[in-house]
């Protein structure tokens, strides 16, 4: 296995409060990283310093991608409480504009297919519905098919089954199973132990003032 992700010494602070402290791990490729703690322990946090969106960090975080392609190409990431989606907006607009902003060509076909893969078919629904009607789900569902059409190896997802149904919920573990098992990588933030419990995977606990185990 690849390793494609080595942090070492990791520590952030709210001005002069701590929130973790000389964090160190590496993640291969094929293989998961679950992250736990309380509230407040850092792990949303920790996610942003590896989605590359929070600064004020020391230590080091260094991806190694064998494409040598930035690490923003070769990562997505999914907050707990946003879908990264133009509310304005039909689904297929929002991923023609994520495809076109990583470079990729795809076809209003494939947009259909991975639409059609998360419930999100019907062409008025998708061609012209503004997201900002769509339930909590289906935004979930269209941030989902986003991730699907990204072609990235490292996956950073914070609590991804929010608003999903039950049937969802299973689709997403097939999903992110395959994910895996062809050689990507996650780390992943969830209180579903059903989510990774079939996955080859590692446990990281931050834990307060810095501990870890």
């Amino acid at each position: 296995m690849t390793e494609i992700l080595n942090v070492k010494n990791l520590s952030f602070s709210f001005g002069q409060r701590p929130l973790f402290a000389d964090v160190s791990f590496s993640l291969q490729s094929g293989r998961l990283i679950r992250l736990t703690g309380e509230n407040g322990t850092g792990k949303s946090t920790m996610m942003l310093l590896l989605a590359g969106l929070r600064n004020g960090y020391s230590g080091t975080i260094e991806f190694n991608f064998l494409d040598n392609l930035d690490n923003r190409q070769m990562t997505s990431w999914m907050p707990a409480d946003a879908n990264a989606l133009d509310p304005n907006l039909s689904a297929m607009d929002n991923l023609r504009f994520w495809q076109n902003l990583r470079g990729l060509n795809t076809d209003d076909g494939e947009l259909r297919r991975v639409l059609a893969n998360w419930g999100l078919e019907g062409l008025y629904k998708i061609e012209n519905l503004p997201v900002d009607l769509f339930s909590t789900g289906m935004k979930r569902r269209l941030s989902i098919a986003r991730l699907e059409l990204s072609q990235t190896k490292l996956w950073l997802l914070d609590e991804p089954l929010f608003g999903l149904d039950d049937i969802a919920c299973r689709q997403f573990r097939d999903f992110l199973g395959a994910h895996i098992q062809s050689g990507g990588s996650a780390v992943v933030i969830t209180h579903d132990d059903r989510l990774v419990s079939n996955l080859n995977h590692d446990v990281l606990h931050l834990g307060r003032k810095g501990e870890k185990h």
